[in-house]
C-alpha cells in the first residue's frame, strides 16, 4: 500500500506575526489574566491529506443567534471527536459566534457568519469569519481585563483557556477568530 502523500499548502503570509504586549497590571480586588506566550515551535505549516477528499467544511449561517444550536450540532457530527472534547468545541463555538452576532455587522439585518472545520493531523481547527465591526473600522477580539461587575466579556476568556492554541485574523474587512483542540 503507497503511503498517503500531503501537500503543504503554507506560505509565510499564512504565518501570522505575534507582537509581545506590556506587562498588564489589574486594579485591586481583581485577577491579572495570564499573558500566552507564543513558542516559535507553534509556527508550522498545516498539512493536510489531500488523498482524503476532505479539506475541510464551510458552514455559511444568518447571523441571528437562534442558529447556535445548529453550528453545534453540525461541527460536533463533522469533528470527529471524544465526547469530551467535543462538549469543549461546541462551547468554544457557541462564544465566538455569538460574539461575532453581537459586536460586528454579521449580527446585523442580512448579516451571515462563516464557520470552517478542518480535521488536521491531531487536531482539529475551527475558524469563525463575520463581516467585520460595526461602523467600520478595524476592530481586534481580545481578551477583556477580568470585571466581575460586568455583564459579559468572558467568551475569549474561555477560548484562551480552553483551546490549545488560539489567535486573530483581520482580513479584507472581515475578522476570523480561530481555535485548535488537539486529539485526546
Amino acid at each position: 500500500m503507497e503511503p498517503r502523500r500531503e501537500r503543504n499548502t503554507a506560505s509565510s503570509d499564512d504565518i501570522e506575526e505575534v507582537v509581545p504586549r506590556p506587562p498588564c497590571t489589574a486594579p485591586p480586588g481583581r485577577i491579572p489574566l495570564q499573558r500566552r506566550t507564543a513558542d516559535p515551535r507553534d509556527r508550522v505549516a498545516i498539512l493536510v491529506d489531500v488523498e482524503s477528499g476532505e479539506l475541510g467544511h464551510s458552514i455559511t449561517v444568518p447571523g441571528v443567534a437562534e442558529q447556535t444550536g445548529v453550528l453545534r450540532r453540525q461541527l460536533s457530527a463533522l469533528a470527529l471527536l471524544p465526547e469530551a472534547q467535543t462538549d469543549v468545541l461546541q462551547g468554544l463555538v457557541s462564544e465566538l459566534f455569538t460574539n461575532a452576532v453581537r459586536h460586528t455587522r454579521s449580527g446585523l439585518p442580512g448579516g451571515r457568519v462563516v464557520v470552517t472545520l478542518h480535521r488536521l493531523r491531531g487536531r482539529v481547527q475551527v475558524r469563525v469569519t463575520d463581516q467585520g465591526p460595526r461602523g467600520g473600522g478595524v476592530g481586534t477580539p481580545h481578551v477583556r481585563e477580568q470585571d466581575l461587575d460586568r455583564e459579559g466579556g468572558f467568551g475569549l476568556r474561555l477560548v484562551a483557556m480552553q483551546a490549545d492554541r488560539w489567535g486573530t485574523l483581520s482580513e479584507g474587512g472581515r475578522t476570523t477568530v480561530w481555535f485548535e483542540l488537539d486529539r485526546g
